[in-house]
């Protein structure tokens, strides 16, 4: 796809979620400005408030938008483990109840110190590489975490890039925490936010 078509899905994304988050700003092409010097990564849409003063962090904040909010983030819960290939399609609501505890549970506390409360980046014709530094990007600025993967191919190369670090993980070696990563498809992240726009 064109740069054309991305570019017109960040806005339609930034503007869907200005619905859904009415009182919280959204932002495309969000810089974190850490500091003089330091490297600034760029989010492609970001969900504030944000905290760009040192020492200042938004976690109270960050807790009431997650609750009032819930049954999205469950939603976007969901689609990942879909992804992630823990449940099926067909999944039965008892064994989804035992698996979205975890990851609601991860997004929840994992990232307390965050620049924001959804950090979504969208990876179309991009290496392996890139699609990592980008995951990376969206699990250190945001509370929450989303990998939009553009094609069926950048799905499974995401899904296969948190494996990868999941597995480093677990056996001691050094890693990024990925744990409040979701990923998605482009299709999923637009029904997940339609579904819950008042």
């Amino acid at each position: 796809m064109p740069n054309s078509s991305l570019s017109v899905y960040q806005t339609t994304i930034a503007t869907m979620l200005r619905r859904l988050y009415p009182d919280v700003p959204v932002q495309e092409e969000w810089s974190s400005i850490f500091g003089q010097g330091l490297y600034s990564p760029r989010i492609d849409v970001a969900v504030g408030p944000f905290s760009i003063v040192h020492g200042v962090q938004l976690v109270e904040q960050y807790n009431e938008l997650m609750f009032s909010s819930a049954q999205f983030i469950a939603q976007l819960s969901r689609y990942h483990l879909i992804n992630m290939a823990v449940i099926g399609d067909d999944f039965q609501e008892e064994e989804f109840n035992n698996h979205i505890n975890g990851v609601m549970e991860n997004l929840w506390h994992r990232n307390q110190n965050a620049r924001c409360l959804i950090a979504i980046e969208i990876e179309n014709e991009v290496s392996r590489k890139h699609l990592m530094g980008g995951a990376i990007n969206a699990a250190a600025l945001g509370r929450i975490g989303i990998a939009v993967a553009w094609t069926d191919g950048k799905l499974r190369a995401f899904t296969n890039m948190k494996r990868y670090l999941d597995y480093l993980a677990s056996v001691h070696k050094n890693t990024f925490d990925t744990a409040n990563l979701v990923i998605l498809s482009t299709d999923q992240l637009i029904q997940a936010i339609d579904q819950n726009i008042a």
